[in-house]
């Protein structure tokens, strides 16, 4: 009986999460969080929003991935001095991963409430032709009226031909219906300050053909119903209230509200009419959440996993100071022979202009940097950090990456550099990667990629989905049924190297409890971001992000699925885009846990460049001395002296 009850008790919480998710609503704002919204109208908005609606989502420019777990979003934008045109709106509205992420929601079924200045999103996400913009705009101070202003839900009742009377419909529930004001209106706005900021539409502007008038006209062209317009307007000549209906390629509804009337804030005045306004919203959210029948699982005929462009992956964010270094094998880059640590060394110096090509020679130069990425990707190679190729297995190396990461310094290690996270001391060895491969590979029609939701359908999942290093990838919903995940490399020849972790691995010894993953994180200070994109338990991991501890002050990430690979055999990787922003997300969020002191002094130049960097150093008094530490003078080594410059 009791697994009865727990049986029915689960069912209807997975039924009340599927629910909560298909009908989520959410606002985009255009600042990182609403409270440094510029405008008053737009923030009074927001403040409803959030008193309204506490399971609401708040969507920034930062956030826009929060979209694709919303049925519908309420876009509100009312500006004083910008120019007509959906390319002027503020920036946060306008570019192209905003409306990328608008377009992909209404293309999937979500539902979108458009007010202000916001309409003019219709034309760049695709839903009707720019002839068809909106024309009637206003963006001015504005002034005081003494007017009451409203909407008109009856459209033409001046004229001989039909009415079109939309009095009853449901986004006008519950408002009280002012038949001796005007035609008869619904009101917003009382007396006091109104900016004016209209941007509808005239109809009579489209060179429409009457049939029988410019409403219907429109309607047909557009597949949409004009619910209102101005208080004052009896005719067929404009419309300020349009619900565009879903068509073949874009399966979401939006109510577009343009009216003037429609604003959330008298200067500071007191809008007598406050509540109507209020209503009216959540009557057209409602309105949209019922007649919304999101796809979670769409995938856009035109882009299949919404994989960002070029331009998009190329443009640099916003980074963190501090420099950069890539540690590579040779002298300089174009000596280097294996493709995939060519490609990311290529790929190193187009992006970071002053990042820093660090080679076995100039290990000097770690002195300069606050994250280390080394790559390393070779075909037959043994497995164990002293079996890494030239010059990654020498002592030297692995004591100038430790001091490194010591000093503060954070590190990335990807593919097979992931064994040197044991090979500096950071675990003990017994931790090392221990599933590996390093083969020639071979045709595969897969997608491989990072699933960052681990554990899904054990006890305890962990999810970092949201962690700062996915900010941003594309990611893939359908091809399995329980979980998303990073998709990183698409069919073609894969080379398979993975140096990653097995957690069942009975050289690690790791207990149960709560399961193995969470023991290798105590164990190792660490937290496992992602696995394999199919593995849904705590079986292993390929993606870790070991924390400060003890000795070594910095962050590592490790990073061993086999699915990062910069140069696929058989040509274009699909998801390059997804590889390369994983691969700056993961050095700009290092650069920004990075302690390290920088000395531009030169101090780590060495007069005698045959005496190890490595070493400790004492001064003339034979006290030991810390290198990163050292002032301009002569130092003892061994038996050798030397002058720091």
């Amino acid at each position: 009986m009791k697994k009865l009850f727990m049986i029915a008790a689960l069912m209807l919480l997975m039924s009340a999460t599927m629910y909560a998710q298909t009908k989520k609503v959410g606002l985009l704002i255009g600042s990182e969080e609403v409270s440094a919204i510029e405008s008053a109208d737009e923030r009074a908005a927001a403040e409803w929003f959030q008193s309204t609606y506490p399971e609401g989502v708040i969507v920034t420019p930062e956030t826009l991935s929060e979209i694709a777990n919303l049925s519908t979003l309420w876009v509100a934008i009312d500006r004083i001095g910008i120019p007509a045109g959906w390319t002027n709106l503020p920036e946060g509205f306008r570019t192209n991963d905003v409306i990328n992420a608008l377009a992909k929601h209404v293309k999937a079924g979500g539902s979108l409430l458009l007010t202000n200045h916001a309409t003019q999103l219709t034309v760049p996400i695709g839903r009707i032709d720019a002839a068809y913009a909106p024309n009637i705009f206003g963006s001015g101070e504005g002034g005081d009226n003494s007017d009451t202003w409203g909407v008109h839900p009856v459209i033409g009742n001046a004229e001989a031909g039909d009415v079109y009377d939309h009095v009853n419909h449901p986004i006008y529930d519950g408002m009280t219906y002012y038949a001796d004001l005007f035609a008869g209106i619904y009101c917003f706005e009382s007396a006091g300050i109104k900016g004016d900021h209209n941007c509808m539409w005239d109809l009579n502007a489209y060179g429409l053909v009457p049939n029988p008038n410019t409403v219907k006209a429109w309607e047909d062209a557009t597949n949409s119903t004009v619910l209102g317009t101005w208080n004052h307007v009896v005719d067929y000549c404009c419309a300020g209230i349009v619900d565009f209906n879903p068509t073949t390629t874009i399966a979401g509804r939006i109510l577009a509200v343009g009216l003037a009337s429609y604003e959330w804030d008298l200067a500071g005045g007191i809008n007598e009419y406050a509540d109507q306004l209020q209503l009216f919203t959540q009557n057209s959210l409602n309105y949209l959440l019922n007649n919304t029948e999101k796809d979670f699982n769409y995938v856009d005929p035109d882009d299949p996993i919404d994989v960002p462009t070029d331009d998009e992956a190329t443009e640099p964010m916003a980074a963190v100071e501090g420099t950069v270094g890539l540690l590579i094998g040779f002298d300089n880059v174009s000596n280097i022979f294996d493709d995939d640590e060519l490609a990311a060394a290529e790929w190193f110096e187009k992006t970071f202009a002053d990042g820093i090509i660090i080679t076995p020679s100039t290990l000097d130069d770690m002195a300069k940097v606050n994250t280390l990425w080394v790559p390393i990707d070779r075909e037959g190679i043994e497995i164990g950090a002293f079996n890494l190729p030239e010059p990654f297995c020498d002592g030297d190396v692995a004591q100038a990456i430790a001091n490194h990461v010591k000093e503060g310094g954070s590190l990335l290690l990807t593919n097979h550099a992931t064994q040197l996270v044991s090979a500096i001391g950071r675990i003990d060895e017994k931790f090392a990667p221990n599933i590996f491969g390093a083969g020639t590979g071979g045709d595969n029609g897969d997608v491989w990629g990072v699933n960052a939701q681990i554990g899904i359908t054990q006890d305890e999942p962990y999810d970092h989905s949201s962690h700062d290093i996915f900010t941003g990838l594309a990611k893939n919903n359908t091809l399995y049924a329980d979980h998303s995940f990073f998709p990183l490399q698409g069919a073609g020849w894969k080379e398979d190297h993975n140096c990653k972790w097995d957690f069942n691995a009975e050289a690690y010894g790791l207990e149960d409890t709560p399961n193995k993953l969470a023991n290798f994180e105590q164990k190792t200070t660490s937290v496992v971001l992602g696995a394999w994109q199919h593995v849904t338990d705590y079986a292993c991991a390929g993606l870790i992000e070991f924390l400060p501890v003890g000795d070594f002050k910095g962050t590592v990430i490790a990073n061993g699925l086999a699915a990062y690979e910069w140069s696929q055999n058989s040509g274009e990787n699909a998801y390059q885009v997804n590889m390369e922003y994983l691969t700056w997300n993961c050095l700009n969020y290092l650069n920004g846990k990075s302690v390290k002191t920088i000395d531009a002094t030169g101090i780590h130049t060495f007069e005698h460049h045959a005496v190890s960097q490595h070493q400790q150093i004492y001064d003339l008094q034979g006290r030991a001395v810390k290198q990163s530490a050292a002032v301009k003078g002569l130092y003892i080594q061994g038996n050798k002296k030397f002058a720091i410059k």
